[in-house]
């Protein structure tokens, strides 16, 4: 396992919180992120208005390509989401942290079949730590024990959720072109029976 932890800066704002905190003041006090005028104010956010703004915040960050392989799990402490909801510079500091550390390759992530991580955060920085490990690590044992560790966990992505979706949509266009090779048969095995039925017809005559 190797611990890691990233700082870097800028972020981008969430639209669709806006939708859900409508009505609720706006200030330029103790306010998300910017501090500007007309951002959302945090200080008038519920607890769990806020934590779901952090999980659409985390949901729009990108990541490296080479990370797509890779599940993670992200814990944050219920001291932790006080310490961000009053503090617009933590906040700013944990999304900055995740948005460095996912913008960083990870070739190993393809090689190793898959990578799997967990990431907390608490109070403080100091309280801050992740670790990282292989499909392979401990004999093969990464995803189970990736599993037992994202319980519970406040925001989880997982590689496999991807892979099915993609198995899930090529399933389905198979199966659109089976039926679509199924509907042009049947036309045309309709087709031949209208020209026999009316060659018989014309020979009856005869």
């Amino acid at each position: 396992m190797k611990n890691y932890e990233a700082k870097g800066s800028g972020q981008t704002k969430t639209a669709s919180f806006s939708d859900k905190v409508a009505g609720k003041s706006m200030g330029t006090q103790n306010v998300s992120e910017t501090g500007k005028a007309g951002a959302v104010s945090t200080k008038d956010m519920t607890m769990e208005e806020y934590k779901q703004y952090i999980h659409d915040r985390i949901s729009q960050i990108p990541m490296h390509p080479t990370r797509m392989s890779e599940s993670i799990s992200i814990n944050i402490s219920e001291a932790g989401f006080e310490a961000m909801k009053n503090d617009p510079e933590y906040e700013a500091w944990v999304l900055n942290d995740l948005r460095t550390g996912w913008a960083q390759p990870d070739r190993w992530a393809g090689i190793c079949g898959g990578a799997y991580s967990t990431i907390y955060y608490g109070a403080t920085k100091e309280e801050c730590h992740a670790k990282m490990w292989s499909a392979g690590y401990q004999n093969g044992s990464g995803k189970s024990l990736f599993d037992s560790r994202a319980k519970n966990s406040f925001w989880e992505r997982r590689a496999e959720r991807e892979k099915q979706r993609e198995v899930q949509i090529e399933e389905q266009q198979e199966k659109k072109r089976i039926q679509k090779a199924a509907m042009e048969k049947s036309i045309a095995h309709k087709r031949l029976m209208v020209q026999w039925e009316g060659k018989i017809y014309d020979a009856c005559r005869k």
